[in-house]
């Protein structure tokens, strides 16, 4: 038995190195590994008297393994759970009559500057992003070059992303001073 566990321990800092690549979390790593050898250990002295196991190693890392692997399955049980039940939690609320009209507000900007927009540009923008072309296909559907391409895309991006800041300064962060006055006033009518 007292072998056993000294190959176990020669062994488990393998098993950390290499778990420490495949999971790329240094602690995650080290607590499968723990587990992995408590698991091996117990295994070990359930084994009748004249059992012995072949590979000490290559059972470490399998139960390893086995464990990332139950682990992931987890994960993928909890966080479609999680999915399905926000997707339903969404549906059951409509959405605020400050948040309608703020997203309409939202709307009728981005119209508003995609009209403003020259109309190469305009164009260029809505193929690549609307309907999805490739650069190369926008310039050879228009007979421009792939580089003019670019320059219309990377122009309509910065008049849109200055667009969506302004909206951001307006709708979002006054919002959140206001969610925060009204959070005062409750607490103090509470604590009055």
């Amino acid at each position: 038995m007292r072998d056993l566990v000294q190959e176990l321990v020669s062994h488990y800092a393998d098993l950390r190195r290499q778990l420490t690549r495949d999971l790329r979390d240094p602690h995650h790593a080290a607590d499968i590994a723990q587990s992995s050898f408590e698991r091996e250990y117990t295994h070990t002295l359930g084994l009748r008297d004249g059992a012995a196991i072949e590979s000490p190693r290559a059972l470490l890392f399998r139960v390893a393994r086995n464990l990332c692997i139950d682990e992931a399955r987890h994960r993928k049980v909890a966080q479609e759970w999680a999915v399905s039940h926000a997707v339903v939690g969404t549906h059951l609320t409509a959405p605020s009559s400050e948040y309608v009209v703020a997203q309409h507000r939202v709307l009728r900007r981005v119209v508003e500057t995609m009209e403003q927009l020259p109309p190469r540009r305009r164009e260029v923008f809505l193929l690549f992003r609307a309907y999805g072309h490739s650069r190369a296909e926008i310039a050879q559907r228009l007979g421009i070059t792939e580089m003019a391409v670019a320059k219309h895309l990377l122009r309509a991006t910065i008049d849109c992303s200055r667009v969506f800041a302004e909206l951001r300064h307006e709708l979002i962060e006054p919002q959140a001073v206001n969610s925060h006055a009204g959070f005062d006033t409750a607490l103090a009518e509470d604590f009055s």
